[in-house]
């Protein structure tokens, strides 16, 4: 068990690592926006916004499990720096173990609450009826998506970029393959998208279970005497990254409530960028769950000059990916209009997003990476009340006020000013964090 992130070019760890998970989450991410393509040939706005109402429901359940995956990844991340394998075994066990403990129940209240969650977010009608349907099918696989993000946490953090990228290929093809099948030529349509995630992401666990436990070893028997603490160590982590990731699907649960307020076209609309974003900014995705490792084996090897270079390149790989990936998505956008069959207001809300908001990602990317670096370096606190100020204060207010002043347009301008100043204070605030580290460990 080697620390291979302790030697070596930072930026180049930074690129291998991202790039590789790149290509795993756009074929991910990428099914999840062909469904949106397939489901909207069937020509019912009310199924594009049951996606849109579902997807702030879904997206909390996965920010749960990012949030979980990363307690995994950090304390395994710190065990390699130390040359612990014995330690590294016994933690990944007891963490998988948490991670049952926490979303069994999570998915049995969202299984009975979906209905009244769904009301809150201004779902009706058929719309409404038709995310239940979809709901209640996915819901059923949180627990077997969260053990399969946890496995690839913990490939990232050993450093094996090609096996964590092959799980989100394994997940993809299953449902590339069985999405039209299930949509179409059974004629399940909504319900036949949920099926085809659910055997997707059993397919991704499976695999996942498979190269961690088997290939690397990385399993023990559970000992009692060491199960408080490790669970101890492993929630000290784990919960405040997850309080911190649960605070981005809060403010994304407010924006469609605003959307809402502008009828079906408009939450059909966002829940078009919705799946778009991720395909276009997956680099950034992948960025955030790369830094934290990097950074962590660094820390562990008390190697402090390599984590301040971690957190510089990682700003200056944003900058660059983001000039790229707003350019490519200004010169696609009247093709993505095509593409879907939509126009109005649904159109003009993904016109409005490629032609310029999209932006807002320099700063949710900044944001991402100081909140991984927060997650790995012995201040999850900070990510946070960083996170929670960006759902609260940089979105709810900011969204407010531009609805009402702006529309739909001035949501999308209230959260991009709401995301640079949470941006804006995160990397001094991290930049601070990291000296103090450094100076106590001279000490």
């Amino acid at each position: 068990m080697q620390a291979k992130f302790t030697q070596g070019s930072i930026y180049r760890h930074i690129n291998v690592m991202t790039w590789s998970g790149t290509i795993g989450l756009i074929a991910l991410y990428l099914v999840d926006l062909v469904d949106m393509y397939f489901l909207s040939l069937l020509g019912q706005i009310e199924i594009n916004a049951a996606i849109g109402y579902a997807g702030s429901i879904l997206f909390f359940t996965l920010s749960l499990g990012v949030g979980l995956s990363i307690g995994c990844g950090a304390l395994l991340a710190q065990a390699v720096g130390k040359g612990d394998k014995a330690l590294a075994k016994r933690q990944i066990t007891h963490s998988f173990l948490a991670i049952l403990a926490i979303t069994i129940p999570t998915m049995v209240i969202l299984l009975l609450c979906k209905g009244q969650i769904l009301d809150w977010l201004g779902a009706s009608g058929a719309a409404k009826d038709l995310a239940i349907d979809y709901l209640t099918i996915i819901l059923l696989s949180m627990p077997v998506m969260t053990i399969a993000m946890a496995c690839s946490g913990v490939l990232r953090a050993l450093g094996e970029a090609k096996s964590a990228m092959n799980l989100s290929l394994i997940a993809a093809a299953v449902n590339a393959v069985l999405d039209p099948i299930f949509i179409f030529a059974l004629g399940w349509e909504i319900k036949g998208a949920a099926v085809a995630t659910v055997l997707a992401r059993l397919a991704m666990a499976g695999y996942g279970l498979w190269i961690v436990f088997r290939h690397h070893q990385l399993v023990s028997k559970v000992e009692p005497n060491h199960l408080n603490r490790d669970m101890g160590g492993y929630f000290s982590i784990a919960f405040p990254a997850i309080l911190t990731n649960l605070s981005t699907p809060i403010g994304l649960m407010y924006v469609t409530y605003v959307m809402a307020g502008f009828g079906d076209a408009a939450v059909a609309g966002q829940a078009i960028v919705g799946r778009l974003q991720p395909v276009v900014f997956a680099g950034l995705f992948a960025l955030s769950g790369v830094v934290g490792p990097i950074a962590a084996q660094n820390l562990g090897a008390l190697q402090f000059g390599r984590v301040f270079e971690t957190f510089y390149k990682s700003v200056f790989f944003i900058l660059l990916y983001c000039a790229v990936a707003t350019a490519l998505l200004f010169l696609a956008t009247p093709y993505l209009i095509t593409a879907f069959k939509i126009d109005g207001l649904t159109a003009d809300i993904v016109r409005w997003f490629c032609y310029g908001f999209s932006l807002i990602f320099v700063f949710n990317g900044i944001t991402f990476v100081t909140n991984a670096l927060f997650n790995n370096l012995r201040a999850a606190t900070y990510a946070t009340q960083f996170n929670f100020g960006k759902a609260t204060l940089g979105t709810i207010p900011f969204a407010y006020f531009g609805a009402a002043w702006g529309g739909p347009l001035g949501v999308f301008w209230g959260t991009l000013i709401g995301a640079a100043i949470v941006a804006a204070l995160g990397l001094w605030v991290c930049e601070l964090h990291i000296r103090k580290l450094q100076k106590k460990a001279a000490i």
